[in-house]
């Protein structure tokens, strides 16, 4: 029997939710798998071939979870996800794994169970709520493992991706961040986010344009994305609601009206070549499925 499994890039934060906001995109990680001897994935260079493939290791830690004994698998694996880009590439594999595994062993957990794994694999929840679920999603902390809410992507608006040249760690990313944020930069963000899911739900692109900002991990992120504020300050004069930065970076991400989406693109790259940044851009729907798993 051979499983393919589809999963979907992602965009985390927004602006204002960190670690906690994500919407999928239509550039799929997939995953053919049949069954081996001993692990392997074929992948790019440069990503685990074996067991400490993150692929394997959800895919182990949900066999964990189920009580079951999972059969080793050969893995093929092609990806039109950029590596170390803020769009999450890790979070696809580790998704991808514990869906498969899930399908291997006849579905014994459900999507939250498999949520709570996926996101200790990972060690946050939001990449890998909306590859998922797909849409966008609040992915939210409780007690008993995290919750994913999904909400529908307004049809006539577009993602407006620069994908930079250069990748960034994302734990060089999350490095930088201050261990305390302050009660008025706290406030902030919780306004925002607030207003973000309200013009989500209301397709409010004038809400929109207020609710991309933050206090809590782009300003002290700023200084590891060349010209990141150009980029951005481009974006919305050329007719995005607003824009950020991808997940930890260094992808920068705008949301505009399908009518904009190419104008946004161009003024993006064009403004990071005419400050040295080299890079691609992208005008994409948000992808309404989730990771998706079919025998064959």
């Amino acid at each position: 029997m051979t499983l393919r499994v589809r999963v979907p890039a992602t965009s985390a934060n927004l602006g204002p939710g960190f670690d906690a906001f994500a919407v999928a995109l239509p550039l799929l990680a997939e995953f053919e798998l049949r069954p081996a001897r001993a692990w392997k994935v074929d992948a790019a260079d440069g990503v685990p071939d074996g067991e400490d493939n993150l692929l394997v290791v959800a895919a182990r830690a949900v066999a964990r979870a189920a009580g079951a004994e999972l059969a080793a698998q050969h893995v093929e694996q092609r990806s039109a996800i950029p590596l170390a880009r803020g769009l999450g590439s890790s979070a696809a594999a580790i998704v991808g794994g514990a869906v498969a595994a899930n399908a291997l062993l006849g579905e014994p957990l459900d999507r939250r169970s498999l949520l709570r794994v996926a996101s200790e694999v990972e060690g946050h929840s939001d990449n890998v709520a909306a590859a998922l679920y797909g849409g966008f999603t609040i992915a939210l902390p409780d007690e008993a493992g995290p919750v994913a809410a999904r909400i529908a992507f307004p049809a006539d608006w577009r993602a407006c991706l620069f994908i930079p040249g250069e990748p960034l760690e994302t734990a060089k990313a999350r490095g930088v961040l201050a261990a305390e944020v302050s009660r008025d930069d706290a406030v902030f963000n919780l306004a925002h986010a607030a207003a973000l899911v309200a013009a989500i739900m209301r397709a409010d692109g004038a809400l929109l344009s207020l609710a991309m900002a933050d206090r809590l991990h782009q300003p002290a992120r700023t200084r590891l994305v060349p010209a990141l504020g150009e980029i951005i300050g481009a974006a919305r004069d050329a007719g995005a609601f607003g824009a950020a930065l991808s997940g930890a970076g260094p992808s920068v991400l705008a949301v505009a009206p399908a009518r904009l989406a190419a104008r946004v693109v161009s003024a993006m790259e064009e403004t990071a070549a005419a400050h040295g940044v080299g890079g691609r851009g992208r005008a994409l729907r948000v992808r309404a499925a989730g990771a998706q798993a079919v025998k064959a």
